[in-house]
């Protein structure tokens, strides 16, 4: 599967920058609609929301909480290359809290 992502987003080689994206958006697409906790480059810019798709190296996520109030609740396409870090919910490990209120969500 790796080599279908790699060759999907346009890569012909095996290099270390091709193998992370084709493995985070692997990821990504291996858990569409679950929620997922992911950090931004450049600005530490937050986004706590569910997976919708994978289109090519973009991530589409609807956002539940923001770093930025006003933005809660948008939809973004983030590229992939741009996330530093994501977390992403899955059963029998820790669920992402709600940070507005201090509870699960």
């Amino acid at each position: 599967m790796a080599e279908d992502i790699l060759s999907g987003l346009g890569f012909s080689s095996m290099n270390i920058n091709a193998i992370r994206e084709a493995s985070v958006t692997e990821q990504f697409m291996n858990n569409l609609g679950k929620r997922a906790l992911i950090l931004i480059f450049p600005y530490p810019f937050l986004i706590i929301g569910r997976l919708v798709e994978v289109v090519s190296d973009y991530l589409v996520i609807n956002a539940e909480v923001t770093n930025v109030t006003e933005l809660d609740g948008e939809e973004f396409r983030v590229h992939i290359d741009d996330i530093e870090v994501f977390y992403i919910e899955q059963d029998n490990k820790p669920p992402i809290p709600d940070i507005r209120n201090g509870l699960n969500a």
